[in-house]
């Protein structure tokens, strides 16, 4: 890497599936030891956008140039020795159901380095202290809430302390306190360390809490790129709609169903339960 704190460049950069656009045309900046979130609506190529980034689909036009480099200038070992600095938190967290907490916060460890087993674990404890699960190194992901395994996944994200922190919906699924607290210790990472954080999200409350530099896409391309304040102060009429959480006006069409046939549904019923 050219540069201690990598920044991400997508240079006209056009993201979908087999010959499928799902955003066109990207032309942005997430700047290095900052926190961006890429937010938008359901369905608008967020997730999407974040997989081409690791380089999990090939773009379909453009580049992604990440500290200096250009994705499709690296050959494997080239990507390969990238991808050992990134950290990803997954939506669901990804823990392996087979291993306990403190094994799969491990893995990245065993698998790319040379530590021995001691300093494995010696490690393994700081990261699950930092998000406070040292005390169920032992546990199974199964034993765990929700809140819990994300705060995991995140241990297991920053074991190997990469520049650069990938976070899919961190607080999907958590309650409002949960995910504050999630809020709060991606704030505390970027404290302590020098890193680059991408959050994709469409929860509002949390882009307030932790973005520096935001991205909003939306039909199908990049609708804004700057500062949280930035966009708070936009007129756009999208997205003045998206940030104050105000319903599209849409004409829902008249639907017409038939009813359904209660005298055959007694019929087949009837006595059943009484059987049983």
């Amino acid at each position: 890497m050219t540069q201690i704190i990598p920044d991400i460049r997508l240079e006209g950069l056009t993201i979908g599936y087999g010959e499928q656009p799902v955003v066109s045309d990207i032309d942005a900046v997430l700047p290095g030891g900052k926190i961006t979130v890429i937010l938008g609506g359901s369905g608008c190529g967020k997730s999407t956008l974040l997989k081409h980034i690791l380089r999990l689909h090939p773009a379909l036009a453009g580049r992604i140039v990440i500290g200096g480099h250009d994705l499709d200038s690296l050959d494997r070992r080239g990507m390969h020795c990238l991808r050992q600095r990134m950290g990803v938190l997954f939506q669901d967290g990804a823990l392996l159901g087979s291993l306990t907490l403190g094994d799969n916060v491990a893995l990245p460890l065993r698998e790319h380095t040379r530590l021995k087993e001691r300093e494995v674990r010696e490690r393994v404890l700081a990261k699950l202290g930092l998000v406070g699960l040292a005390d169920f190194h032992d546990y199974f992901p199964n034993e765990l809430s929700g809140g819990m395994r994300k705060r995991a996944g995140l241990a297991r994200a920053m074991v190997m302390d990469p520049p650069l922190l990938f976070c899919d919906e961190p607080t999907s699924g958590l309650d409002p306190v949960t995910a504050a607290e999630l809020d709060q210790l991606l704030l505390e990472l970027k404290r302590r360390s020098e890193m680059t954080l991408v959050v994709v999200s469409h929860d509002l409350d949390s882009m307030r809490t932790i973005a520096d530099h935001v991205l909003v896409l939306g039909d199908g391309r990049l609708l804004f790129q700057g500062s949280r304040t930035e966009l708070e102060a936009t007129q756009d009429e999208y997205l003045r709609r998206f940030l104050d959480r105000q319903a599209a006006e849409r004409t829902t069409p008249r639907l017409t169903m038939p009813a359904l046939d209660m005298k055959v549904m007694k019929r087949n019923c009837a006595g059943y339960l009484e059987e049983k």
